[in-house]
């Protein structure tokens, strides 16, 4: 009976600590989410949305040296950034309230990856002197079963005006990110 008496106690034990590791967990993830764009800046909507970008390796950690390079080239495991900003195509200034989508061909699939915006209100330039201050971005990492390939990928964005756009990188096997061994 004591033996009994010891074993549940120590699963008890067990379930409290797991319930309140997950809790932490959790509440860091809730924490870690991207706060909302911007309110609407004055004089927008004046023209047509406009987007564009680029992809680039978000190799962690952030400081490795290959993170944030150019590059349409990812080998399994690395992390691919899509990195895009908008503009008001009537005044030239970044549309903080857009938000963007990847739409990424993988596998006969097509994958949705949400963007995340990292405008000024994020990456303040005295802390961050670097960061482009003005985009929004997206992760998606190569799986370990990748095959060698080239993938299409386009982005669309809808800002609060309703205005929508879409980017597609120019159709060449240098543009698209490929996969390699």
């Amino acid at each position: 009976m004591t033996r009994v008496l010891k074993a549940l106690s120590l699963w008890s034990v067990v379930a409290i600590l797991a319930i309140a590791v997950g809790s932490i967990l959790v509440g860091q993830q809730r924490q870690a989410a991207a706060p909302p764009p911007p309110e609407p800046q004055a004089g927008h909507p004046s023209g047509k949305l406009v987007i564009w970008g680029d992809i680039a390796s978000f190799d962690q950690p952030a400081t490795a040296p290959t993170h944030c390079i150019l590059t349409s080239r990812f080998k399994r495991g690395q992390r691919v950034g899509f990195r895009m900003t908008a503009i008001d195509g009537g005044s030239g200034e970044v549309e903080n309230t857009a938000v963007f989508t990847v739409h990424l061909k993988y596998a006969g699939q097509t994958l949705d990856i949400p963007m995340r915006w990292r405008g000024q209100g994020n990456f303040p330039a005295s802390e961050y002197p670097r960061q482009p201050s003005e985009m929004w971005t997206g992760v998606w990492v190569v799986p370990a079963d990748a095959p060698p390939g080239a993938l299409s990928y386009t982005v669309t964005a809808t800002d609060r005006f309703g205005r929508t756009a879409s980017f597609s990188p120019f159709i060449n096997v240098v543009s698209q990110l490929t996969i390699v061994e």
